[in-house]
Parts: C-alpha cells; structure tokens; sequence
C-alpha cells in the first residue's frame, strides 16, 4: 500500500530553513513533517506532525508540489507555510535536533531529494511534479 506524506519549508526571518534530524537510521535531517495517518487529510497531518517534531504552530501558505518514488510507493506532498508560534521543543524518540540553516549552508547527511525539494520551495515553485524510480533518480519531472 502506498505511504503519503506531508512535509513543510519553514523560514525564519532571516530566511533561513527549519530542519529536523531524524533520531532513527539513517539519522539525516530532512524538512519536517511525515505520514499521513488512517482518515487523516494531509493538511491535518502536517499540522499534527510539525506540532509533535517542532513545537510550532503555522499557517500553510501555499503548495510547493509532489514528489513520488515509484521504487518505494511512496507520495511526499510539500507546503510552504509560516510558523505562527513557538513551543517549548525538547528532543524525542523521532527528532534527535532541529535547527534553522541557511539554503546555501545545509546540514549533513541530508537526502538529495530533500535538497532538492527545499530548492524548489526557496526558489518559489508551485505545483510541480517530481518522479524518482529509484531512491536518488529522478525520472521525470512537470514543472509549471
């Protein structure tokens, strides 16, 4: 069965990215976010999930796009949006870090795709399509 995810670009004022790094293999950072749970809507999810890795609260701004990996049946929907609030944050059995990092400075290990979709959304694009047959291959690609 195929997995969704939800993920969001968070900026600081100083336009800097929010990144989490995963407290489980392969222990890289990424953009928060993650699955889309049973009768959960993707928009509730990314609520949810960056609530429980962050301590925020945000407002969606706007949809970046999907990225799909056929090799992994598996859909990640990106959204750009705004931290509203800031909670106490402590580190848990899912995020070991989080930090804000320049788009040109950011932190290893991270994914490729991950660097990828954190270009596409600084960059401004909106609605595109990314497809990888592989974990770092892209196959095609639909940018409006």
């Amino acid at each position: 069965m195929a997995t969704i995810g939800a993920f969001a670009i968070l900026l600081d004022d100083d336009g800097r990215v929010l990144c989490v790094r995963q407290n489980y293999p392969p222990r890289e950072w990424t953009l928060p976010g993650g699955r889309v749970e049973p009768n959960e809507s993707p928009l509730a999810a990314l609520h949810r999930e960056i609530l429980e890795e962050t301590g925020c609260r945000i407002a969606i701004e706007r949809y970046v796009g999907t990225y799909a990996r056929t090799d992994a049946d598996d859909l990640v929907l990106l959204f750009a949006a705004r931290i509203l609030e800031r909670g106490a944050w402590a580190a848990n059995g899912e995020i070991a870090d989080l930090g804000f990092f320049a788009p040109a400075a950011l932190p290893d290990p991270m994914n490729p795709r991950h660097r990828q979709r954190i270009e596409d959304a600084v960059n401004g694009r909106s609605g595109l399509v990314r497809v990888y047959d592989a974990p770092d291959r892209l196959l095609e690609s639909f940018l409006p």
